[in-house]
């Protein structure tokens, strides 16, 4: 699994947001990217499965920009920071498929244990359910 992170404008929600992505992985690495042209070139070379990539826009035109990787995005798990929360805006940014929104006003603490969650879980395997947890063997096959 790899952590890609890309926000355009280093300035203290930037900066903000890089110390809880941060904390929440301390020993992996961060791809860190400050242009759009930047992460496309990124985009084109292997990504693994289930990656995470957080996205910061730091407007709508920025969001806009953002749908043109939608196809380079399919099997990464994306987490959206945006400018604002009107409707317009989400409406948008749901096209990008993401599992978390935030905005840059936010202090990032569900931001960061979002990315814990996320690096800590499998994801390809869903857990088994209760009922077949504490089940004893039937049996079968031998």
């Amino acid at each position: 699994m790899q952590l890609l992170f890309y926000a355009n404008k280093n300035d203290n929600n930037e900066n903000r947001l890089n110390a809880a992505i941060q904390a929440a992985l301390p020993e992996k690495s961060i791809e860190r990217f400050t242009s759009l042209a930047d992460l496309r070139e990124r985009l084109r070379r292997i990504v693994e499965p289930e990656s995470i990539m957080v996205l910061a826009a730091l407007d709508r035109s920025e969001l806009v920009k953002m749908q043109a990787f939608r196809d380079m995005l399919t099997e990464i798990f994306i987490i959206l920071v945006l400018p604002d929360r009107l409707k317009s805006t989400i409406r948008l940014a749901h096209l990008l498929r993401p599992r978390f929104i935030s905005q840059l006003g936010d202090d990032f603490s569900d931001l960061n244990q979002i990315v814990s969650k996320m690096i800590r879980t499998p994801h390809g395997s869903p857990p088994a359910p209760a009922s077949l947890k504490n089940r004893p063997n039937s049996g079968l096959g031998s």
